[in-house]
């Protein structure tokens, strides 16, 4: 079953050989890819900045507005590849990231420096452990009530 499709990329017109094929090379597949929309733009813009960080590769500083948006070290997936493919070659440094949270369970402030430290919620290993400790005896506790 061989049908006639226009190619997305390029505008010319292809015979597909395959029921999924959706561009008529490998060549416009690839430049398809590549030039695939930002997917970050559709997020919203205006709101609360829930992190503020500068991309570790081009320097941009990225305020950060929607939970759905989970980066935290480069501004895009371009810059992120670039970063991991030259970074060896042309000694790279990373750059610092500051970013601030209150802890969870005690409520301090938090101001995080480092690029490796992955802290996002808590401000040591004990309170997170203090935090799982005291909410999972709550759910247990709920659970007995609701067995009652």
């Amino acid at each position: 079953m061989k049908r006639q499709l226009v190619c997305p990329a390029c505008g010319r017109e292809f015979t597909a050989r395959r029921v999924t094929q959706k561009y008529c090379s490998t060549a416009c597949r690839l430049w398809a890819y590549r030039h695939r929309p930002n997917i970050h733009a559709s997020l919203p813009t205006k709101g609360k900045i829930l992190r503020t960080f500068r991309c570790l590769r081009c320097g941009e500083v990225v305020s950060v507005r929607s939970a759905a948006d989970k980066r935290t070290k480069f501004c895009s997936p371009h810059c992120e590849r670039l970063y991991w493919k030259h970074s060896k070659t042309k000694g790279v440094k990373s750059q610092s990231v500051s970013r601030t949270f209150r802890c969870r369970q005690c409520g301090r402030l938090v101001k995080v420096t480092e690029p490796k430290d992955r802290r996002m919620a808590f401000c040591s290993n004990g309170c997170r452990e203090r935090w799982v400790y005291e909410n999972r005896s709550k759910s247990r506790q709920k659970n007995r009530k609701h067995e009652v």
